[in-house]
């Protein structure tokens, strides 16, 4: 990362700013799965449920959301078993925030999703 931003700021900072995001955005997702969970529990099993859940455009933003969370893990993971010549913990550090941004767009469309079911419920 210092050649892209290393006049401006150098990679400890840096470093220091991603695993800040990633903590907050690891209470987000806890948040959100606690949410999800609560929705889920209290709504009514329904044929209308399935169908609602089931629509193309949610099964494909979901499925891109997962898509994005599992590559970047798998790249994160790749780089990291590299010992010699490998890039600076702030790149991965870069891919893991990404994996887990994707997470938490996965975790805010279902929760979209079951709120929207949930008022359609009552």
């Amino acid at each position: 990362m210092d050649r892209l931003l290393g006049s401006v700021i150098n990679d400890y900072n840096l470093y220091k700013i991603i695993e800040g995001i990633i903590a907050i955005l690891s209470l987000v997702m806890i948040y959100l799965g606690i949410q999800i969970a609560l929705t889920w529990k209290s709504l009514k099993k329904d044929g209308a449920t399935g169908e609602i859940i089931a629509q193309k455009g949610n099964f494909f933003r979901s499925s891109v959301f997962i898509f994005i969370a599992g590559l970047f893990m798998l790249i994160h993971e790749f780089f990291e078993s590299f010992e010699e010549g490998a890039p600076d913990f702030t790149t991965y550090e870069m891919f893991e925030l990404i994996a887990l941004l994707g997470l938490v767009l996965f975790f805010y469309e279902w929760n979209k999703i079951l709120k929207n079911l949930k008022k359609k419920d009552f």
